[in-house]
């Protein structure tokens, strides 16, 4: 028998925010793996904000923005609000839509994320990686195939020929 694995991992942007109040050195970040988001599904991504000696920060009242950005055409492409898991650890979340992601060819991207004072409406960078960059490398892979061609034609027989044409059903069915 074969046996086939899968595994349920959770996607994680760690960030940073730089902490005026702390006056240690900045610890470096020892490996920051691109984002590899699939086309044809939804894709959720957790991200943790940490300041810089790597503690988790409160973020109450205030907001952060996720951008997905086109490097080559210097273009914004979409951008989402983060939603607070826990805003006093600075955990949240946010889904990249699997209509955002279908349009997109399969190449590189960028993720930014600032961070925007809810009272003041001052924005922030939010650092992700160990130089003070704020871009991180987010990836287009296809994962999730839809069928394009309404019609799905099978064949059998060989020369024969037997063919047989295999068509969606209309609203749900009920048609």
């Amino acid at each position: 028998m074969i046996a086939v694995q899968s595994y349920l991992y959770d996607n994680i942007v760690q960030v940073q925010i730089l902490d005026t109040a702390i006056f240690k050195t900045r610890n470096r970040t020892v490996y920051n793996r691109p984002i590899k988001i699939y086309q044809g599904i939804d894709n959720p991504i957790l991200v943790h904000v940490k300041n810089q000696d790597q503690k988790s920060v409160n973020i109450d009242s205030k907001s952060i923005l996720v951008e997905i950005q086109d490097p080559i055409n210097e273009l914004l492409i979409v951008s989402y609000p983060l939603v607070w898991e826990d805003s006093s650890k600075g955990i949240g979340f946010f889904t990249i839509t699997k209509a955002d992601i279908d349009v997109l060819v399969q190449r590189y991207y960028k993720l930014a994320l600032k961070l925007v004072d809810d009272v003041s409406g001052v924005e922030r960078p939010l650092y992700s990686n160990d130089n003070y960059g704020v871009s991180l490398d987010i990836e287009v892979l296809p994962g999730y195939y839809q069928n394009q061609n309404p019609n799905t034609v099978l064949y059998n027989g060989g020369n024969a020929g037997n063919m047989h044409t295999i068509a969606p059903n209309l609203n749900g069915g009920t048609a």
